[in-house]
């Protein structure tokens, strides 16, 4: 549950830091939208075009309940060395001073991208990344922290 403080209802383009979106019709989607880079990015979570990127400054086809300031954790016994592959859409990559998540873009096969989630992190060491395939998103801190999305890409059909 969340309490009433925790959220707003609104457009996508109305989110502010870290939001995950939830839907409120049968024609919205479950969306994190990331401020962290020059435009705002929505990424499609929900089955329909899962993992998928795009920009959505000024954005008012979306809405729903914008839930800002969630926080990504990562189970760290379902990692990869991201430094020697690409990532698949849905992983969550560790590299640089950043936190990103691959996603797809345009619609397009093949067309992944990393977009950044957080940044101003620890520096990890040049040339070195990881990967997970298992994460969540979570709001609150303590006894108050909830899952608000889990995701396990090994638990997905091909």
């Amino acid at each position: 549950m969340l309490s009433p403080d925790e959220f707003s209802v609104g457009h996508i383009a109305s989110a502010r830091g870290l939001t995950l979106v939830l839907p409120v019709d049968q024609y919205d989607h479950l969306i994190l939208v990331t401020m962290v880079d020059t435009e705002p990015t929505a990424i499609l979570l929900d089955d329909r075009d899962q993992f998928e990127a795009f920009g959505c400054q000024a954005n008012t086809n979306y809405k729903g309940i914008l839930i800002p300031d969630v926080r990504i954790e990562v189970d760290e016994t379902r990692v990869f060395d991201a430094a020697g592959r690409w990532a698949v859409p849905g992983m969550i990559v560790r590299r640089d001073d950043s936190l990103f998540i691959c996603a797809r873009a345009n619609r397009q096969p093949g067309s992944n991208r990393l977009v950044a989630l957080q940044r101003g992190l620890v520096a990890c060491e040049p040339s070195l990344a990881i990967g997970f395939s298992r994460w969540q998103i979570v709001v609150g801190d303590g006894h108050n922290k909830r899952t608000l999305k889990f995701i396990d890409l090994e638990s997905r059909p091909n």
